[in-house]
């Protein structure tokens, strides 16, 4: 059983995965860090480099709110997994 805490960050993850604002900001962040890369001289290394760690991470970030939010279905799922697999 999850504790209250484990609810309620479940509850957190699960509204800002679904929020609008948040969702827009990881768009525009994504985007602008896509520009720099794109327009950004060739030869400059430092910059081009950080701009793709920065969607790199963005992505990362999307992953793991995503999974999180997903956590209690996916433990729900688990457990009736186990409760088929004792009826039998």
């Amino acid at each position: 059983m999850a504790t209250y805490e484990q609810e309620e960050l479940w509850r957190a993850a699960q509204a800002l995965h679904r929020d609008g604002a948040a969702q827009e900001v990881l768009k525009r962040l994504e985007a602008r860090c896509v520009s720099e890369w794109m327009f950004s001289d060739p030869v400059d290394g430092p910059r081009r480099d950080a701009a793709y760690q920065m969607v790199r991470a963005v992505t990362a970030f999307r992953q793991e709110l995503e999974a999180l939010a997903l956590e209690p279905t996916v433990s729900q799922f688990n457990r009736r997994l186990k409760m088929a697999s004792r009826k039998e």
